[in-house]
């Protein structure tokens, strides 16, 4: 969505609230991805209504990014953020995955430390899991064992509680108040 131009999804939103009126309390999110963000586009984004941001950033290490196929990189992903903080962003989540190919549990955890940092008030947090008729399904990278995996959830489960964000749903964490809608 985020390679919209910030007036299509104005014209979008004007649309669908001729059809339907927006609760004053109403969240729009836009998903975008760290790749192709733009500051101008962030603030068209956001003074046309969009009042939540989701980054797609799934990991700030290049070397997982790689093996996924992103189009970013680490230093992208952390300007994305700040670009979206800068366009008045206040709901910002950033995505982010675990059990990457050669994920470490310390892998991991920088992750979410990155995005802890940055002072976001939603992180998505889930595990790589292989889809069909995907390039991993056909080629299944070498992925954390079965132990690793739990030792990875539970030290991110820690860290994510310990920094004030709560689990409220699978693999959505918010601090308070920031729960999507």
């Amino acid at each position: 969505p985020s390679l919209f131009f910030s007036q299509s999804i104005k014209n979008i939103l004007a649309g669908v609230q001729e059809k339907i009126p927006f609760a004053a309390d109403i969240e729009i999110t836009l998903e975008a991805n760290p790749g192709t963000a733009e500051a101008e586009k962030f603030q068209g984004f956001h003074a046309a209504g969009v009042n939540r941001l989701s980054i797609g950033v799934q990991s700030f290490q290049s070397q997982h990014l790689q093996a996924l196929g992103r189009i970013h990189d680490g230093e992208q992903a952390v300007r994305a953020v700040a670009m979206a903080q800068a366009a008045g962003f206040e709901r910002i989540n950033i995505d982010l995955m675990h059990g990457l190919p050669a994920q470490t549990v310390e892998d991991a955890l920088a992750d979410l430390q990155q995005a802890i940092d940055l002072g976001v008030s939603h992180i998505s947090w889930y595990q790589l899991t292989i889809e069909p008729n995907t390039v991993f399904y056909r080629q299944p990278p070498p992925l954390p064992a079965e132990e690793a995996l739990w030792d990875i959830q539970q030290a991110g489960l820690a860290l994510l509680q310990q920094n004030g964000f709560a689990q409220y749903e699978v693999s959505a964490f918010s601090r308070a108040g920031h729960q999507c809608k």
